[in-house]
């Protein structure tokens, strides 16, 4: 067969468990009118204002999965200029109007900013929001990155909680956190009838009782969630990612099972996959190519209606579809990219070599049918399958087969077959 670029409208990931929308978009260019006033939750965490570039570590092959020893750098999104850029402040406050727009009247809001950008950022909420919708500035503390030797170390960043309306939902019994130590300092240890053991204290002529198996449940200052470790198996290898403990946290007090969480710079999709898991609903939009490639992969067990665009490079593929009783098989055979198309990025090592199926980091497998490419199968590499599968079933039924395949550049591209004869 000679294989060739398709094009679809959308991408649908069959999956029997809920999950959402993923668009690779501005999310200020997307039209999100069928949303407003729908989501329970909008978590917002974008791009700084350091002026840096950051680039995300994409491990490459088998050997790259198996040992972190190959892998390319590859451009994943830069920070605004400078905290007082007004392109920059623009572009900010039409992220929270929008977020505003999106947000039932029960709804909540986390704004995730660092210390450069508190301030401005808290006058912008208030601003859209209103000063008595503020419910809380939470202090998420973490101990790691290097220490300053000019001023006291920055070990913190903010995130701004602000409801829609006092109609807000909160419950914070679906967050209960470990204890950080007994409660015996100047207090007396009881028993109840019940065999209960508590401590009780006397203060202002009012007598208080705590129960040492109680439950206890966060305040404003998170200490008790780490930064991701390098080793964390959730690493996606995205610049920024969170630990999905810290968007647990918001995910699970402020919406219901069913519910839906919104996050307009998704980046490696932590808020998405705390939805998914906690049994929500999402919608994550992300201008970059990678970060859709890694949200793409990190939620392949849910439910997705993709849009994004497709690549036109000068990739080509081999593959081939083999008629069975009920299903097709669909093999790749081999992908090449135009040595030029690779000059451009950074290796590990400098001198690695990329060809063959390393050139691939996932694919799937489904058929086109009126302009939607519906994925049935799929092979991603990842830690615990760091090798490419070469064939995939897909059910036999009306439409044309497609292959969906995501290169270790990002590129995201569609292909459809045709005899060669």
């Amino acid at each position: 067969m000679i294989w060739h670029r398709s094009h679809c409208l959308r991408e649908i990931n069959d999956q029997p468990q809920e999950g959402g929308l993923l668009i690779c978009q501005d999310a200020l260019e997307v039209d999100l009118s069928p949303y407003m006033g729908q989501a329970q939750m909008v978590y917002l965490d974008p791009p700084g204002s350091s002026g840096n570039a950051f680039t995300c570590k994409l491990r490459v092959g088998k050997r790259g999965y198996e040992s972190s020893r190959q892998a390319v750098q590859l451009p994943a999104y830069e920070d605004g200029q400078h905290p007082r850029d007004e392109r920059y402040l623009r572009k900010i406050r039409k992220l929270i109007e929008l977020s505003h727009l999106l947000l039932d009247e029960t709804g909540s809001m986390f704004l995730h900013v660092t210390v450069d950008n508190l301030a401005r950022a808290r006058l912008m909420m208030d601003e859209v929001f209103g000063v008595d919708q503020f419910r809380n500035q939470i202090i998420w503390s973490f101990q790691t990155g290097g220490r300053s030797k000019r001023y006291f170390s920055r070990k913190h960043d903010a995130i701004l909680f602000y409801a829609k309306s006092d109609k807000h939902y909160f419950d914070i019994t679906q967050v209960p956190i470990a204890k950080r130590g007994s409660r015996d300092n100047h207090m007396k240890r009881h028993v109840d009838e019940h065999g209960r053991s508590y401590r009780s204290i006397v203060s202002g002529g009012k007598k208080y009782i705590y129960y040492d198996d109680e439950p206890v449940f966060p305040d404003d200052v998170w200490a008790d969630v780490s930064q991701m470790q390098q080793k964390d198996p959730q690493r996606t290898g995205y610049p920024g990612q969170k630990p999905q403990a810290l968007l647990d946290r918001m995910v699970l007090s402020t919406t219901r099972p069913g519910d839906l969480v919104v996050d307009l710079c998704c980046g490696s999709g932590t808020a998405l996959a705390s939805a998914a898991t906690n049994e929500r609903r999402f919608i994550g939009i992300d201008n970059s190519p990678v970060a859709f490639a890694a949200c793409r992969k990190r939620l392949s067990p849910y439910r997705l209606v993709c849009q994004a665009p497709l690549s036109q490079s000068g990739a080509m593929l081999d593959a081939a579809v083999l008629p069975g009783i009920g299903y097709y098989t669909v093999s790749i055979n081999a992908y090449t990219v135009p040595e030029e198309e690779l000059a451009g990025i950074t290796r590990q090592p400098k001198d690695l070599v990329i060809e063959g199926m390393d050139l691939i980091d996932q694919w799937h497998a489904g058929l086109i049918n009126k302009g939607v490419f519906v994925s049935y199968a799929s092979s991603l590499r990842e830690k615990q399958t760091p090798e490419l599968e070469t064939s995939l079933e897909v059910p036999l039924l009306r439409g044309t087969v497609a292959i969906m395949l995501i290169d270790v550049l990002g590129r995201r591209s569609l292909w459809t077959g045709t005899p060669a004869f």
